[in-house]
């Protein structure tokens, strides 16, 4: 699509780091040296760019680049079954401030969003952040959501939220833009313009009490029809448990934190948390390292489809459970089920933002949406 070479446009060059200098911009748009300068100076203007930095010289004094530096925040909830966390988020993905979210989604989605409200005030506030400074809010939850109305779709384990207005009742609590996006999703999405390559195709497996996934694909959350795409913990995988879908041997139901606490507790390893496994596991306990090879093997069988379908460039493995007994039983199964060809160029690793990657990925989804040459451009022509 050729560029309209409106502010918005010079500005997605900028970012994209296609073009930041002036005589770049020239050469990328066709427009002339003034029409440049006045793009640039609308840009700097709204607070969106900066000059600094120096360009590579072609003969003559260095250039100035210009970079993307909104002086920006987006408030973030990360929703688990039970609690979860909040944090501020500024335009480069860095996480300014954290903060803890005392709420269960089984007590519904009006009495949950007011705690997430709260939270996010609260932050705000303890970390003197005004909301002047936030332009969005974003919100990531344990289950699928519809990609056009942002509304959860027959969530598992959120009984009462499926077609909940979150995003309603967040915009009225807060007056900006809100966003909503299902947790493995938002952590592929930090990874994937944070710590690999927006451009490559990735997928993230997320293990922790449940199992989940988020796929990318040429920078973009592939979601699928209806949000339900990733959804690897309902695979069958074998066995008779039954899982919280109504249906048995799901691999949620056979290879989650909670199935493997569960299968512990059996063997008379006394638990309380999912979370617990990990350091069990590390602390010498066979009985907790084999339960989680086990359940590494059986999540890297349905991992190996994925690679056979997609042949992804990098496989991320997060969550509480994302442990080296896990990741290398899921690493050795994928590579024993695939084509050399599938995994001749795969990566398989683990996350690099760990808890935080929920809170980068939905910040980041906001910010490239609030900042497209499209919104940027309708805004300055509001502006204007």
């Amino acid at each position: 699509m050729p560029l309209s070479h409106r502010p918005g446009d010079l500005l997605r060059l900028i970012r994209t780091g296609e073009a930041t200098t002036r005589g770049e911009l020239q050469h990328a748009t066709g427009l002339s040296r003034v029409t440049v300068s006045r793009r640039l100076d609308t840009l700097q203007a709204a607070g969106i760019i900066r000059e600094g930095g120096i360009g590579s010289a072609t003969g003559g004094r260095r250039p100035g680049t210009f970079m993307f530096d909104p002086d920006v925040v987006v408030l973030v909830a990360t929703l688990d079954a039970v609690g979860g966390t909040t944090a501020a988020v500024n335009a480069k993905g860095e996480v300014l401030a954290r903060g803890i979210i005392d709420a269960r989604v089984a007590d519904g989605p009006e009495k949950t969003l007011a705690t997430v409200a709260i939270a996010l005030r609260k932050l705000a506030v303890d970390n003197t952040i005004p909301l002047e400074r936030a332009v969005a809010v974003a919100i990531s939850v344990p289950g699928p959501t519809n990609p056009v109305d942002q509304r959860l779709d027959d969530p598992p384990i959120m009984p009462g939220w499926s077609g909940w207005p979150i995003v309603e009742f967040l915009r009225e609590e807060f007056g900006m833009p809100v966003y909503v996006e299902n947790d493995a999703d938002a952590m592929a999405y930090g990874e994937a313009f944070h710590s690999v390559d927006p451009s490559k195709s990735m997928v993230l497996v997320k293990v922790s009490a449940y199992i989940g996934a988020g796929i990318v694909l040429d920078g973009q959350i592939f979601r699928g029809t209806d949000g339900g795409a990733g959804d690897l913990g309902h695979v069958k995988v074998g066995g008779t448990t039954p899982c919280r879908c109504g249906k048995t041997g799901c691999l949620a139901a056979e290879a989650s934190g909670m199935a493997v606490a569960r299968r512990l507790r059996d063997a008379g390893v006394d638990l309380d948390e999912p979370d617990d496994i990990v350091a069990l596991a590390e602390s010498g306990n066979a009985i907790a390292a084999g339960e989680l090879q086990r359940a590494g093997e059986l999540i890297g069988t349905v991992v190996a489809t994925v690679v056979g379908i997609i042949n992804p460039a990098v496989i991320v493995i997060a969550g509480s459970l994302a442990c080296t007994p896990l990741v290398a039983a899921i690493r050795s199964s994928v590579y024993a089920q695939s084509l050399p060809r599938a995994t001749r160029h795969l990566e398989i690793r683990t996350s690099t933002f760990s808890a935080d990657a929920a809170a980068i990925g939905l910040a980041t989804l906001a910010v490239n949406d609030h900042y497209s040459a499209r919104n940027v451009n309708l805004r300055l022509d509001a502006d204007a």
